[in-house]
């Protein structure tokens, strides 16, 4: 074992390091740093990762709330530990649980978030994080992966500057459906300013599918998803000439999403709509004639979820309708979704309301922005690139500040992660953002 972790090292070595003066030489951000001289790493790290500002923010307005955010995987240590394989090339003692985590409590103190989003989180060290981080003033709320899964997704706020209004879990498993047969989750909060507790935010962080061929799956979860984020943002509705608009509380969603940039289920996220009907199932790859694979279809879940292809439940629009498009408060008795933990019995129309479905066509009516370009890298999948992504909606939110992600050939010295640098395998994301509160 010694020899085979030795051999890895070299090999893995000699490919990289030469590359790292390369990347020191070519990079804008270490020639910009005048103080930085020879290769120490930890100064390297920071070089390649400084803080970049976007603007003042919202002027116009006489009130606005800022708040930073931290989106992270930070890698469950049982995940590590039954894929040993893919951290061979690690020194043994930064893959135990007792180093990483003192590294990654100092980051989250370093960080000093009013939000934090993680993903990975093993459900076994749910008391070490309680105990650490509601020492630092936050409280949270933690959704495991369903089934015999160890680990899942969690969202801490800082007390003193939020409250908690709203919270839903959200399961991709759903029974007899084929494309939602994956145990990934995700979380949907909305949170309320204490300096203005009527000026509510909608926060939300998922892990979607890794599996690199099934974006079919991956859309299917998306499209779950922003079913239950648009239904716990709608707002109320405005009058447009003789259309009625939805309009929604500002929404931030984060994670590791297992999608690079440009695949057909992140421009679905970015662009609002996607015709899925010719793609290859299930890459979501553009078909030609050699392929061999056949269209993804017109039906990518079945009607009986009541999930239109806006990404809205058409119970719930039902409910708004009958309402004068106010929000009910218990519209998620009226979901036709499975969740394992649901105690009270669902509420049925009865015939279903005809909607629109079996297009071949997705949209969503929430304008997303991404933080972090496509050159940006997040983790080493067989190479460097982005997967963990912060989006949020452009006409209600201000990017003010964001932590840069290094580029490809910035990666290039990092030769493991973990590493006594990194606690995880996947770098953090953070942001500040301005909320104009009038």
């Amino acid at each position: 074992m010694y020899l085979t972790r030795t051999f890895n090292k070299l090999c893995l070595f000699g490919r990289l390091y030469p590359n790292a003066n390369f990347a020191c030489c070519r990079s804008p951000t270490i020639m910009q740093n005048k103080t930085f001289s020879g290769f120490n790493f930890k100064n390297y790290m920071k070089n390649i990762r400084p803080l970049q500002h976007r603007g003042d923010g919202n002027k116009a307005f006489f009130k606005s709330l800022d708040f930073s955010l931290l989106s992270y995987n930070i890698l469950a240590q049982e995940l590590l530990e039954k894929n040993a394989f893919l951290y061979d090339w690690s020194d043994l003692e930064v893959l135990s649980w007792e180093y990483r985590r003192k590294i990654l409590l100092d980051e989250i103190k370093q960080f000093n978030a009013d939000i934090i989003c993680f993903q990975e989180v093993q459900e076994s060290h749910l008391n070490w994080f309680f105990k650490n981080l509601s020492e630092l003033g936050y409280s949270g709320v933690y959704k495991k992966r369903t089934r015999f899964h160890c680990d899942g997704c969690a969202i801490y706020y800082r007390n003193e500057k939020f409250t908690l209004i709203e919270k839903v879990t959200v399961e991709y498993n759903q029974p007899g459906v084929n494309v939602l047969d994956r145990d990934n989750v995700g979380i949907v909060l909305r949170l309320a300013p204490r300096q203005n507790e009527e000026a509510h935010l909608i926060i939300s962080t998922t892990h979607i599918l890794y599996n690199k061929k099934r974006h079919d799956v991956k859309l299917a979860q998306v499209h779950l998803l922003l079913a239950e984020i648009e239904r716990v943002a709608y707002k109320g509705y405005k009058n447009v000439g003789k259309r009625t608009i939805s309009t929604y509380h500002p929404i931030i969603l984060t994670g590791d999403f297992n999608l690079e940039p440009h695949t057909a289920v992140y421009d679905f996220l970015i662009r609002g709509s996607l015709y899925y009907s010719n793609l290859q199932r299930p890459t979501l790859w553009i078909q030609n004639d050699n392929s061999g694979r056949a269209d993804m279809g017109n039906e990518l879940i079945p009607k009986s979820l009541c999930i239109t292809e806006n990404s809205q439940h058409a119970n719930v629009l039902e409910l708004r309708e009958a309402h004068n498009h106010n929000r009910q408060t218990n519209d998620s008795l009226y979901l036709k979704l499975h969740h394992s933990e649901r105690k009270t019995e669902q509420l049925s129309t009865s015939p279903p309301p005809e909607f629109r479905s079996g297009t071949g066509s997705l949209y969503h009516n929430l304008k997303f922005s991404t933080v972090y370009n496509d050159s940006s890298c997040s983790t080493y999948h067989n190479r460097w690139t982005i997967v963990d992504y912060i989006f949020y909606t452009n006409d209600s939110l201000t990017l003010k500040t964001y932590m840069k992600l290094p580029n490809a050939n910035e990666c290039q010295p990092i030769l493991a992660m973990p590493n006594r640098i990194s606690p995880s395998d996947h770098l953090p994301l953070f942001a500040i953002f301005s909320y104009p509160i009038k």
